[in-house]
């Protein structure tokens, strides 16, 4: 019986590097626009909300999204890539839209009792840029889901999806986002992944 053939070392493409650093600046230029340009009306905070812990630390998975989305780029097949990069999009307008005509308004912690200095100015400048509005659904969930799709077919997948877990379980506890919020983001890659499933699919030809 013949070894099987070891699997192909993924191969970076620093062209769709560049392309998804470029979508994330231009994303959260708009992001932050629409942000100041609407007024909240709606607050979906439930008790199961009220329960959660505010975790300061969890800040540092909260912002691992960045570089998460970046090397899913940078890893992810020609195929893939496209596949992530019109998903991305469509989400994107998706949840512009929603934030637009259903604006959130979502209550955060007072910072005053936190010790930690260095995660106090971090929150704080966060907070200060990132407006407590345009939550549902998460677009933070929404990419890190398709982020994990680009991946999936690499080795090593159950550690790219229990990162993308924890990054979205840390929009919960910094307080980011609502319950609501999330299953929107997962409703929401659900929907786009669908959308542009054929785009992600390797063809293959027959032996």
């Amino acid at each position: 019986m013949s070894n099987p053939l070891p699997s192909p070392t993924p191969r970076a493409s620093y062209r769709q590097t560049l392309v998804a650093l470029l979508g994330l600046l231009l994303g959260l230029s708009i992001f932050i626009g629409v942000q100041r340009l609407i007024t909240p009306r709606y607050t979906w905070v439930t008790p199961l909300d009220e329960w959660i812990p505010f975790i300061a630390q969890s800040w540092w998975l909260y912002v691992l999204f960045f570089p998460f989305v970046l090397l899913a780029a940078t890893y992810a097949s020609a195929e893939a890539f496209r596949a992530f990069k019109n998903a991305t999009g469509m989400a994107f307008a998706i949840a512009l839209l929603c934030f637009w005509l259903f604006p959130e308004h979502l209550p955060r912690p007072d910072l005053g009792n936190l010790d930690n200095a260095f995660l106090h100015q971090r929150l704080s400048r966060m907070w200060q840029l990132d407006l407590a509005s345009n939550g549902c659904p998460s677009l933070h969930v929404a990419v890190t889901c398709l982020a994990c799709r680009a991946l999936w077919s690499h080795p090593g997948k159950w550690l790219i999806g229990i990162t993308g877990l924890l990054i979205c379980l840390s929009t919960l506890t910094l307080k980011q986002h609502t319950l609501l919020d999330v299953a929107g983001g997962l409703l929401l890659a659900l929907v786009c992944a669908l959308a542009t499933q054929r785009q992600g699919t390797h063809a293959r030809v027959p032996a």
